[in-house]
This record gives structure tokens, C-alpha cells and sequence, in this order.
């Protein structure tokens, strides 16, 4: 259909990833902190969607990610089971409070933003809470992880063309915007009967 090949010929995994990209870096000079969080967070969904084999993104997507690239692009002090315990809090109710870290079973991180050190921000939260239950992370070391995990993952692909192949036909089912004028002219084009 004339509507798909418009859509499709956008380089839609790249394009999309920068764009995402533009967001955050835009949150962060507004100083929009959950907003930021919760586009890296969405980035991180994304690629772990991508480099997995399933249909949709999982617990498991992200974490094989995060583990695979995130962590190893810049070291943090906490787990993939951590950031996603916080995805899950942020994302769903808001809040640093997921059912993993209720349970015990991931630590709730706080945020370092800005010019804020997390060494110190670890610190404070060491000396105030005894129980080891909070980590501290900087959302700027956050975020480079994330892009560099994001530069590793692409060269990866770039190697690898059937995986390259199967990760773009994912990345096809991105959101994509289409300007007035093309959906004008795919409108155009149906009413006139040559665009099905």
C-alpha cells in the first residue's frame, strides 16, 4: 500500500533513536528531571525490545539489555534489576516504589541531577539509612550509559546483517509522523482509487 512505503521510507531505527535522544537532552537543559528519567527509561524498553527475540518488551528484554550494554558502557552503582525496579515505580504509580523493591528485592534508587555529585548524594544516604536499601545514581551517567550502550549495540549491528535485518523490521513499527502534505497526497491518491 502506498501509505506503508510512505511511512517505511523513513531510516526508522536511527532516526527514531535520535530523536529520542533530542528529547532527553532537551528535559535536561529544562532541568524536567522525571520527564528525562522517564524517556531514558523508555530508550532502555526499547533497546532491549530490539535486541531481543520477542514481540513485545519484557522484564526480561530489558535486562539482558542493560546488562549486555548499559552496565558495560558505564559503570553504575547499581543492577538491571534496580533500574528496573525503578522503571516500573516511575512509569507506573510515579514513584520510587515498585513491588521489587518492596519486597526487598531490588534497592530504590535516588538521583544525583545536575552539577550534584552522586558519590556524595551515596554518602548522605549511607550515613541517614543503615539499611542498604537505597543506591545513589547521577541521571546524567544514567543517560551516557544508555547512549553509549545505544553506539555499542548499533556497531553490533552493523556486523551482523541478518540480525541487522530482523532489528529494522522491528524498528519499522515505530511511530512515525507524516507530514500535511503526505497524508494530503496518500488522501488524494486513495479517493482517487490508485493508492490500495
Amino acid at each position: 500500500m502506498f501509505l506503508n512505503e510512505a511511512i517505511m521510507s523513513e531510516p526508522a531505527l536511527y532516526k527514531k533513536i535520535m530523536l529520542l535522544g533530542s528529547g532527553i537532552d532537551a528535559c535536561i537543559e529544562k532541568k524536567l528531571s522525571t520527564p528525562a528519567l522517564i524517556l531514558i527509561y523508555s530508550g532502555i524498553d526499547t533497546a532491549g525490545w530490539l535486541a531481543s527475540n520477542e514481540h513485545y518488551a519484557t522484564k526480561a528484554s530489558f535486562m539482558k539489555w542493560v546488562d549486555a550494554y548499559l552496565l558495560k558502557g558505564k559503570l553504575l552503582q547499581c543492577t538491571s534489576l534496580e533500574l528496573y525496579a525503578a522503571r516500573c515505580g516511575l512509569l507506573h504509580t510515579f514513584t520510587p516504589n515498585s513491588e521489587l523493591s518492596s519486597l526487598g528485592k531490588a534497592r530504590r534508587i535516588y538521583y544525583a541531577w545536575g552539577t550534584a555529585n552522586v558519590r556524595d548524594l551515596q554518602r548522605t544516604i549511607d550515613l541517614t539509612n543503615k539499611t542498604g536499601k537505597y543506591v545513589a545514581v547521577h541521571v546524567n551517567d544514567l543517560y551516557e550509559a544508555w547512549r553509549i550502550g545505544m553506539l555499542q549495540f548499533a556497531e553490533e549491528l552493523e556486523k551482523d546483517p541478518d540480525r541487522k535485518s530482523r532489528v529494522d523490521k522491528k524498528a519499522d513499527k515505530f511511530f512515525s509522523e507524516l507530514g500535511v502534505d503526505t497524508v494530503r497526497e496518500v488522501l488524494t491518491k486513495l479517493e482517487r482509487g490508485k493508492g490500495a
